[in-house]
C-alpha cells in the first residue's frame, strides 16, 4: 500500500513540475510578433537545403582515394575510415546569423547575448560586425536555438550529428576536401579577393576600413559563393557545433547507421570540468593545418566564458523535403 501511495505522488510531482516547466515556457506574443514568428519560420524553411540520404566513407579518405597513397591529414582521430549509412534529412543553407539568434532571443523571452567581462563583449561586437554575419554562440546556446525551431515549427530541427554536418560539406559524400563553390582550395586565384572564402587579404583590408582585428572579424554568410550542394560557408567563417560528444577514438566504434556520437561524455576538460564537444568546419582556412577540410573534427567545451568564434546551423530529421 505505501509502495502504491509513493507512486501515485511520485506520478502527481511529476505531472506538476511538467506542468511548471511548460507555462514558464510559453510566451504570449502580440499579434506583430506572432505574424513576424511565422515569417521568420517560413524563410527559415525555405533555406533548408535537402540532402538525400545515402552511404559514405566518413574521415580522411585520401588514402583511399589514392588508392594507398598517403593521407591528408596526421590526426589520428579522423581515422579509421569508416562506413556511415545516414537516413535523408535538410541542412541550413546558411550558418545562423547573429540578427536571426538575437530575433530568437526576444521571441523566446530570453536576455539579450552578452559575457561577463566588457572587453569580451567587445570582441563579440567586433565578431558581428557585419550585417548577416554568423552568430556566434555556446553549444549550450545553439542548441536551444535549434530546440527552438523545433518547437515553433513543429519540424524535427536539431543540431546536426558530425556524420550529418561531413556528408554534406562533401556534397553527399563525395571525396571532396573543401566544401567551395568546385570543390577545389584557392586562395585569391579567381579574382584577388578571395572568391572562394575569406582570405588574409580579405581581413586585413577589412582591419584598415573599419578598425577592427582582422583575426575575430566574422564576414556575411552568403558572401561566398556556396558549395556544389548549395551550403554557404561549410569551410570557413567559424566552426560550427554538431551534436555529438568529442571522442578520438569514436570512429572505432561507431555504428554503420545514422551514428550519433557516444552516448556519454568521454573527455573533461581539466580547467573547466566541462567535457568536450565536437565543432566542424573551420576559421582562417588552412589545408597545411587542417581545418576547414570536410573532415576536419574540432572540438571545444560546451559553454566557453569566452567568444571563440564558434556558430550553428541546425538540420531537420525528416525523410522529405521541407516545404
Amino acid at each position: 500500500m505505501k509502495d502504491t501511495l509513493y507512486q501515485f505522488n511520485l506520478i502527481i510531482l511529476l505531472f506538476f513540475i511538467s506542468g511548471c516547466d511548460n507555462s514558464a515556457n510559453t510566451i504570449n506574443h502580440t499579434p506583430q510578433e506572432q505574424a513576424q514568428l511565422q515569417q521568420y519560420i517560413k524563410r527559415v524553411k525555405a533555406d533548408m537545403v535537402y540532402v538525400k540520404g545515402g552511404t559514405f566513407w566518413m574521415g580522411d579518405f585520401c588514402k583511399k582515394m589514392r588508392g594507398g597513397g598517403p593521407y591528408c591529414s596526421p590526426e589520428k582521430d579522423t581515422k579509421p575510415l569508416h562506413e556511415v549509412e545516414l537516413s535523408s534529412y535538410s541542412i541550413g543553407k546558411f550558418k545562423v546569423t547573429h540578427e536571426d539568434y538575437d530575433f530568437f532571443l526576444k521571441m523566446a523571452g530570453l536576455p539579450v547575448q552578452g559575457f561577463d567581462k566588457k572587453w569580451r563583449n567587445d570582441i563579440l561586437a567586433e565578431m558581428t560586425h557585419f550585417k548577416n554575419s554568423p552568430a556566434i554562440v555556446r553549444w549550450t546556446e545553439a542548441n536551444n536555438y535549434c530546440r527552438w525551431l523545433k518547437n515553433e515549427s513543429g519540424l524535427p530541427f536539431s543540431l546536426p550529428t558530425e556524420a550529418q554536418w561531413e556528408y554534406a560539406a562533401r556534397s553527399r559524400g563525395g571525396n571532396i576536401l573543401v566544401a567551395t563553390d568546385d570543390g577545389v582550395w584557392r586562395e585569391n586565384e579567381k579574382n584577388g579577393q578571395g572568391e572562394n572564402y575569406a582570405t588574409d587579404v580579405d581581413r586585413r583590408k577589412v582591419e584598415e576600413q573599419f578598425g577592427i582585428n582582422a583575426l575575430s572579424v566574422s564576414f556575411p554568410v552568403d558572401k561566398y559563393p556556396p558549395s556544389l550542394l548549395g551550403l554557404y560557408g561549410m569551410a570557413d567563417n567559424g566552426y560550427e557545433w554538431v551534436k555529438d560528444w568529442y571522442d578520438p577514438d569514436y570512429y572505432k566504434y561507431s555504428p554503420i547507421k545514422d551514428p550519433q556520437g557516444p552516448e556519454k561524455p568521454v573527455i573533461k576538460d581539466d580547467d573547466t570540468g566541462q567535457y568536450w564537444k565536437v565543432r566542424r568546419g573551420g576559421d582562417h582556412p588552412d589545408p597545411t593545418g587542417d581545418v576547414g577540410l570536410t573532415f576536419f573534427r574540432g572540438y571545444n567545451i560546451p559553454d566557453n566564458d569566452f567568444p571563440d568564434g564558434t556558430t550553428v546551423r541546425c538540420v531537420v530529421n525528416s525523410p522529405e523535403p521541407i516545404k
